[in-house]
């Protein structure tokens, strides 16, 4: 582990100390390793969720060192966002992001807002990504809570009339059983990520998951978890990787990770379902958010 691992280290073992914290509404971190006959990916990272009467905020950091992947890549990313509640329904918020792949930085910055009425959330968020080729992203988003365990949430993004992506998200998690799906679309091609886990409340969790790249790329995963502390577990996975048909490899997966509560703004938790819907692909490679 390098310094800039290292570095990010640090922020998370704070955020392990605020777990029992007064107004945290949400605490996630955790590590995963993946190997295939290719690449090697190594990733780090948290979030935490904090709220104070109208205020919330919202931070979160990762890494991820790719190698194998088109070369050998580090990559390092910050994102915060901060919102206020002008009433006990709306919310404005501005975020701001970074990223550092191997000494090559960017920016971004984000506003929006969100206005909730019953079992219904709508958003607009505007986001500015500070590198050369890369404009304004507008994206409309919704959840629909349809029972207390099942949000529905669908985006649609704009960058700057030229690419639309459409993105369809699950959220069911029903105490013993969680499942999250992801479904996106744009002018290139689609994707789709199912994972999900059944926990026998002995310490132990099975789990599964399908990913589909535009029917070129496939991984089918299996895993299986135990509960080392309090919401604070360990998986191990296997998959296959079925690469448009001319490669066919082995995919082994290691992850240690912790979860508590629920994000505040839906822009957020729109952010995790597609996150979690990769398994331990997605808590190796969590990048961050629209």
């Amino acid at each position: 582990m390098n310094l800039k691992s290292t570095a990010i280290a640090l922020p998370l073992v704070t955020m392990a100390s605020l777990a029992s914290a007064q107004n945290v509404e949400y605490l996630s971190y955790g590590a995963a390793y993946i190997n295939s006959d290719d690449a090697d990916v190594f990733g780090l990272g948290g979030t935490i969720d904090y709220r104070n009467s109208n205020f919330v905020l919202n931070g979160g950091v990762g890494y991820a060192d790719l190698d194998g992947l088109d070369g050998n890549d580090d990559v390092t990313t910050l994102d915060f966002r901060a919102g206020y509640f002008v009433t006990q329904a709306a919310v404005i918020y501005g975020g701001y992001s970074y990223t550092d792949t191997d000494g090559d930085d960017s920016d971004a910055y984000n506003i929006g807002g969100e206005y909730n009425f019953n079992q219904f959330t709508v958003g607009l968020n505007f986001e500015d990504i500070d590198e050369s080729g890369v404009d304004t992203f507008s994206t409309i988003y919704a959840g629909y809570q349809v029972t207390n365990e099942l949000e529905l949430g669908l985006q649609v993004s704009d960058q700057d009339d030229l690419d639309t992506v459409t993105t369809l998200t699950a959220d069911y998690d029903l105490g013993d059983t969680e499942l999250f799906a992801v479904y996106s679309d744009n002018d290139s091609g689609d994707f789709f990520a199912i994972n999900g886990n059944y926990d026998f409340q002995n310490g132990f969790r099975v789990g599964g998951g399908y990913t589909d790249l535009d029917s070129d790329v496939e991984l089918i995963s299996i895993s299986g978890g135990y509960e080392i502390a309090e919401n604070l577990w360990i998986d191990a996975s296997y998959g296959n990787l079925d690469i448009d048909g001319a490669s066919d490899e082995d995919v082994f997966g290691l992850a240690i990770s912790f979860e508590t509560g629920r994000e505040t703004l839906l822009v957020d938790r729109l952010d995790t379902v597609q996150t979690e819907a990769l398994g331990v692909l997605g808590s190796a490679l969590a990048g961050p958010r629209f």
